[in-house]
């Protein structure tokens, strides 16, 4: 629950710059936004996993995880071309 905690406010924090600044700005609010969300759904596969006696809601959460951080990885290295084309044009146009 601290974690969540602690997610939760660096999302909240991050949010309202995130789209003022670079990809590491963004990368750091998909962090803590993700991060927030798999405390949510890691606490919920622990309840599920003890109702069940099965270790299925945990592999199915740990997949869910790795391809919302796949997807998060991908949003930033677009962002992150993209600055450096920018930043390419400019040098190229200066």
């Amino acid at each position: 629950m601290g974690a969540l905690g602690v997610n939760l406010s660096c999302a909240f924090m991050s949010a309202r710059v995130r789209a003022h600044s670079g990809s590491l700005t963004h990368a750091a609010f998909l962090s803590a936004r993700n991060d927030a969300v798999a405390n949510v759904v890691i606490i919920a596969a622990g309840f599920a996993t003890a109702y069940t006696l099965s270790g299925w809601p945990d592999l199915i959460v740990g997949l869910g995880i790795a391809a919302m951080n796949a997807d998060a990885a991908r949003e930033v290295w677009s962002a992150a071309r993209e600055e450096h084309r920018t930043a390419e044009s400019e040098r190229i146009s200066s």
